[in-house]
C-alpha cells in the first residue's frame, strides 16, 4: 500500500501550535503567580489581624477589672508604657494584727494564681468608696492559714467555702504596710502590678513587641514577657479622663491625673511577620480599640 497520499505538518502550522501553546502557557503562569501572591497577601493580612486581635484581648483581660481610683500606677511620657494594679482574688477581711491580715478569698483559677504575683492588696473606704493599697514590700508573704479563723460567729457560709466548677476558695495570712486600718469584715482584693510597653521586639529589630511585665513585692519580684510581635513604632496608648463629664469619652494624648483615667484607647498598628515578593514592607493592620475600668465606684 503507497502511503505517497498521506502529508505532515507543516513548518507555518508546527510553529502556530507553539506559539499558541506558549501563549496558553504564559497565561496559566500568570494566573498561578497571581494566585500565589493574592494568597501571600491574604495570609500576611491574617497573621497581621490575627495579632492586633490577639493583643487586643490580652488587654482587655487585666484592663477591664482595673480599679477607677488608684488603679494606674503610672504611665510614661511617650505613651508607650502603662502600669495597673490589676485585682487577681477577692474576699473579705476576717482579723487584722496590724502586722498581718487574715482573708476569707472567693475561688478563682489555678493557672492565674500560679502565675500571679503578689503586690499587696486593697480595701474600700466604708464612706467614699476609694480603695485604700496596701502594698507588700521585699519580703512580704501571702500563704494559706488555718479556716477557723474566719469561720467565727453565727454565718455559716463563708467566701472562702464556695464553690466554683470543683473549686473552692481559702484562708490566707498576708503581711504588708499599713494594715492596721483595715476593718474587720471589709471587702478585699490581692492585686499585682501589670505593666504593658510597646517597644523594640526581641524577635523583630526595628519593630515593636507588646511586652507584659507582672511585678511583685515592691518590684522585686518580677516576670517579664514579649507576648505579641510585630507592631510599627506608632502604637500607642490615650487616655479617658473621669472629669470633666463634658469630655469624658475623648481620647487624650497627655495623660490626665492617674486617679482621673477611667479608660484607655488603644492604637495597635500589627504586621505580618514577614514580606511578600513584590512588595519592600510587610502588611498592616491597624486596629483601634477602648478599654474602661469596670471595678468602679458608683458615680
Amino acid at each position: 500500500m503507497s502511503n505517497r497520499g498521506r502529508r505532515g505538518f507543516t513548518i507555518v502550522e508546527i510553529i502556530t501550535s507553539l506559539v499558541i501553546i506558549a501563549i496558553i502557557g504564559l497565561a496559566m503562569t500568570k494566573l498561578i503567580l497571581g494566585q500565589t501572591r493574592a494568597f501571600q497577601f491574604d495570609n500576611g493580612g491574617r497573621r497581621a489581624r490575627a495579632a492586633a486581635r490577639s493583643a487586643m484581648n490580652i488587654l482587655i483581660t487585666d484592663l477591664r477589672m482595673t480599679q477607677d481610683n488608684g488603679g494606674v500606677s503610672a504611665v510614661n511620657a511617650g505613651n508607650t508604657r502603662i502600669d495597673v494594679r490589676v485585682p487577681i482574688v477577692f474576699g473579705f477581711v476576717c482579723e487584722n494584727s496590724g502586722t498581718s491580715v487574715v482573708m476569707s478569698l472567693v475561688p478563682t483559677d489555678s493557672f492565674q494564681l500560679a502565675s500571679a504575683k503578689y503586690g499587696g492588696y486593697a480595701y474600700p473606704d466604708s464612706t467614699t468608696g476609694l480603695y485604700t493599697y496596701v502594698a507588700a514590700g521585699p519580703t512580704d508573704t501571702i500563704k494559706t492559714t488555718d479556716a477557723s479563723r474566719c469561720e467565727k460567729g453565727s454565718v455559716g457560709i463563708f467566701a472562702h467555702t464556695a464553690n466554683v466548677s470543683g473549686r473552692t476558695g481559702g484562708v490566707y495570712i498576708a503581711s504588708g504596710l499599713g494594715l492596721a486600718t483595715a476593718p474587720i469584715g471589709s471587702p478585699v482584693f490581692v492585686w499585682h502590678t501589670v505593666s504593658y510597653e510597646f517597644k523594640t521586639s526581641a524577635i523583630y529589630p526595628g519593630r515593636f513587641g507588646l511586652y507584659r511585665t507582672v511585678l511583685g513585692r515592691a518590684g522585686t519580684d518580677v516576670t517579664t514577657d514579649e507576648l505579641i510581635a510585630p507592631f510599627k513604632t506608632t502604637a500607642r496608648f490615650y487616655y479617658y479622663a473621669q472629669s470633666p463629664y463634658a469630655t469624658r469619652d475623648t481620647a487624650l494624648w497627655t495623660a490626665p491625673a492617674l486617679n482621673n483615667i477611667r479608660g484607655f484607647k488603644i492604637y495597635l498598628p500589627a504586621e505580618s511577620s514577614d514580606t511578600m515578593p513584590t512588595r519592600n514592607t510587610p502588611i498592616s493592620a491597624a486596629l483601634t480599640t477602648a478599654v474602661f475600668f469596670k471595678n468602679t465606684r458608683v458615680p
